[in-house]
């Protein structure tokens, strides 16, 4: 089988050329292969001989099925004799000439394109600095002592940041609707978790009193039959409680957390910000980096890869709603959206992603950045708990193996990245 291949961007194109022995050898497989789906009056199915079916349906009876067979063993000897070149998506086919004796034709289909890429070593960007004051260590400690507050019943009438629990049935027009009624909620005044005015009418109230609310949808509201309308909330209010906060000491330390005393706790909520501070301007480093790297690099991405980017977005999504107990189609019928709409939205984004992981795996290449088994089961060893005496550590299966090499390799470019950037202050005002 005679061939000639090009590659022009992501695509290739293979051009072949068949021999008439070649069409003769097709022809026969494809009548071994077919003839018991011919009908031959004085044989039994699939025993009439070629000649007389071809005699009885046309000459050309197996040409269609003996170009399938041609096509399909070409491809395959193709990338067998080129095992370096990767399809990424079906060949598509096209006829070039058949005279009933030879076929020429050419396969296309698309492969990872060739980057251009940018100098990825010496990089300057704005380095990211994020320092921790006193401050925010004070905020840290306000939220804790915040989440530990309780609530104590007060008599008197309600103020803003007090909990009201109250009974409550909505109208329009004299009418309750549908989600309008409740018994024994509690509701934080100044919380804005109601609609507007609402709880701005509570501020006063007492316990065991009753009180009609009256409000305006607004017009964006969600539910259509109550856009822009006026209603009227019957309320009763069961008890009114406020907000204590605990004595910020050592006594509440020992409550909350693992330490003795209050300095001790400052302090490793001060490591603990540290921490995430010094993480957050590593990955927004990592980030400017690799999208400097990027912005200066190109290749001519087929759709597929971006559609195959696309692909791993949206189960990415599913995830991350299915973590939130909400189902992938559930959110776009919430949103009034749909996949056909995600994917045009985002398709320039994935485009972007698809370049990024494009140049990630070309930089892997050239630095020749390998993780060995041995370096994947001493990560592994580290994630598992210690084991009981006498048990033995599980050894890791290929699958995970494979995924803590593919982590040790990122690993690695993102040092060896970081490693030879050059990082300049950030320009100030």
């Amino acid at each position: 089988m005679k061939y000639t291949f090009s590659k022009e961007n992501s695509e290739i194109s293979v051009k072949f050329k068949t021999t008439a022995t070649e069409w003769d050898n097709a022809v026969i497989k494809a009548y071994q292969e077919t003839k018991g789906k011919y009908k031959v009056p004085g044989f039994r199915q699939g025993r009439a001989p070629k000649h007389v079916i071809e005699s009885m349906y046309g000459v050309g009876v197996f040409a269609d099925d003996a170009m399938d067979i041609l096509i399909q063993e070409s491809y395959e000897l193709f990338l067998k004799e080129n095992e370096e070149i990767m399809p990424l998506d079906r060949p598509s086919v096209a006829i070039d000439k058949f005279d009933g004796k030879t076929l020429a034709f050419t396969i296309k289909f698309p492969v990872t394109p060739d980057v251009v890429l940018a100098d990825y070593k010496g990089v300057e960007v704005e380095e990211a600095v994020y320092e921790v004051n006193d401050d925010q260590v004070e905020q840290e400690l306000k939220r804790v002592l915040e989440r530990s507050a309780r609530n104590e019943e007060k008599d008197g009438p309600a103020e803003e940041g007090d909990t009201v629990n109250l009974d409550y049935s909505g109208s329009v027009d004299g009418v309750k609707f549908d989600g309008g009624t409740a018994e024994k909620y509690n509701l934080v005044l100044g919380s804005h978790t109601f609609i507007p005015g609402f709880e701005e009418q509570l501020i006063g109230v007492s316990k065991g009193e009753e009180k009609d609310v009256n409000v305006k949808f607004p017009e964006e509201y969600h539910a259509d039959n109550l856009k822009g309308k006026d209603a009227v909330f019957a309320c009763k209010v069961n008890s009114v409680s406020k907000k204590v906060l605990p004595e910020m000491n050592d006594e509440w330390v020992k409550d909350v957390s693992e330490f003795d005393t209050l300095a001790d706790y400052k302090n490793s909520i001060k490591e603990r910000l540290v921490k995430q501070a010094t993480s957050r301007a590593r990955t927004e480093n990592e980030n400017n980096v690799i999208n400097a790297i990027v912005e200066k690099s190109s290749a001519d991405i087929p759709e597929v890869l971006i559609q195959s980017y696309l692909d791993d977005m949206l189960r990415d999504m599913e995830m991350r709603m299915y973590y939130q107990g909400m189902k992938l189609e559930d959110y776009f019928k919430y949103t009034g959206t749909t996949v056909d709409d995600f994917r045009k939205e985002r398709h320039d984004e994935a485009k972007r992603g698809a370049l990024t992981r494009l140049c990630l795996e070309e930089i892997i290449k050239r630095e020749n950045i390998v993780a060995t088994d041995e370096e994947a089961e001493a990560k592994y060893a580290e994630s598992m708990p210690a084991p009981k005496e006498g048990e033995e550590i599980r050894k890791p299966d290929e699958r995970e193996l494979s995924y803590l090499k593919n982590e040790i390799v990122m690993n690695k470019l993102l040092n060896m990245l970081i490693e030879n950037a050059k990082f300049v202050s950030k320009a100030t005002e």
